[in-house]
């Protein structure tokens, strides 16, 4: 034999052992999640969106995953990176997208949330537990957002609104359907990472009980998967690894079932229950509510009041020397205009155009369909 026949069957084994670990893959993963992660394998390629208030520690979330050593510094608007793993002879990229800046800048989210990448989009929100005036804005201010994003892409794209609306039923099947009326779920799967545990466990016993409870109806109401995690801890960041590459790679999500308010909780979407999470602190005097999320929101404002106002514009006036008058430069600054109004049209005008191919594309349908 040789050499070019020792190329072609190394070329065969590898194909082989290729479709041999996708079949592998595709018997772990269970049925609830099957499509999904069959649409992640199958275009190799998945989106996340990492957000949350500012400092509470995104970027060594995002670097635990992919396992570097870096100085840490504040993340500005939308950074970008990816990271790749190989299986046989298949490159899968996941596209990593920070948002820096808290809930001042989600409008950026329109860049990564688009109609090619929605449907492999994921959403990981962390939540500062030391900075509990700005929790309930951060997360419900993001979530708003990225719904609505999502809803302007299903009205240029009905299939798109039945193909989303199945993988969420997918991701909600162990719901009962009674529970199911009260949620408002996020269209695309998330998980909420409620962050600086080594600080939250000093806490009095209460106000740890209280903030899981909070945590647990977020995370229910929003169809999210629920865990805590600590830059500053051994014991998490195998754990962030193995989420974020549920998401990325289509791997097993990790399992567990922890709400113990002494314990750091981790739970799985569609595993915890109204019951069980109970009613919130004081509920008795917002039964005016208009809705069950509005009652707990109520209750949460009650303890821990939020910040209003454009709360990270304001933080980042004090420390931006871009927007301090002391470090005016002209020059310097009408450029920076001129590069933001680039930007904007540049938005603008992609998402104009896609929204015209979908609509092309869809003509185009009608007409093969006649």
């Amino acid at each position: 034999m040789n050499i070019w026949d020792l190329a072609k069957q190394k070329l065969v084994e590898n194909k082989q052992r290729a479709a041999e670990l996708e079949q592998k893959l595709d018997d772990e993963n269970g049925a609830a999640t099957d499509n999904y992660l069959a649409e992640v394998r199958r275009r190799h390629e998945s989106h996340i969106i990492i957000a949350g208030n500012r400092k509470c520690g995104k970027s060594s979330f995002m670097l635990n995953f992919l396992e570097r050593k870096e100085d840490l510094k504040e993340s500005v608007g939308l950074e970008f990176t990816y990271a790749r793993r190989t299986r046989g002879n298949v490159k899968d990229v996941a596209n990593l997208w920070e948002l820096g800046g808290g809930s001042s800048v989600t409008e950026l989210l329109s860049v990564p949330i688009t109609m090619k990448n929605v449907e492999t989009c994921s959403l990981i929100v962390l939540l500062d537990m030391t900075n509990l005036d700005e929790v309930w804005i951060t997360i419900e201010k993001t979530v708003d957002t990225v719904r609505r994003l999502v809803e302007n892409l299903e009205r240029q794209d009905s299939n798109l609104q039945t193909r989303l609306a199945e993988k969420m039923r997918l991701r909600l099947e162990k719901y009962d359907s009674g529970s199911l009326k009260m949620c408002t779920p996020c269209p695309i799967p998330m998980t909420i990472v409620a962050t600086k545990y080594d600080e939250f466990q000093n806490f009095e016993s209460e106000k740890r009980r209280h903030l899981c409870q909070f945590l647990r109806f977020l995370a229910y109401s929003y169809g999210a998967n629920l865990m805590m995690y600590s830059s500053r801890m051994e014991q998490f960041p195998k754990l962030v690894k193995n989420m974020i590459s549920h998401f990325a790679f289509g791997t097993v999500c990790p399992q567990g079932y922890i709400t113990d308010h002494n314990k750091p909780m981790f739970i799985k979407c569609g595993f915890d229950n109204l019951e069980s999470i109970g009613i919130p602190p004081g509920s008795e005097n917002f039964m005016g509510a208009s809705s069950p999320f509005n009652l707990w929101r109520e209750s949460f404002i009650s303890i821990w009041p939020q910040k209003t106002g454009n709360l990270d514009v304001e933080d980042t006036k004090k420390q931006d020397p871009m927007i301090d008058p002391v470090f005016k430069e002209p020059n310097i600054d009408n450029l920076v205009e001129i590069k933001r109004k680039e930007l904007e049209n540049h938005i603008r005008s992609k998402r104009d155009r896609e929204a015209a191919e979908a609509r092309a594309a869809e003509r185009i349908a009608k007409i093969n369909l006649r």
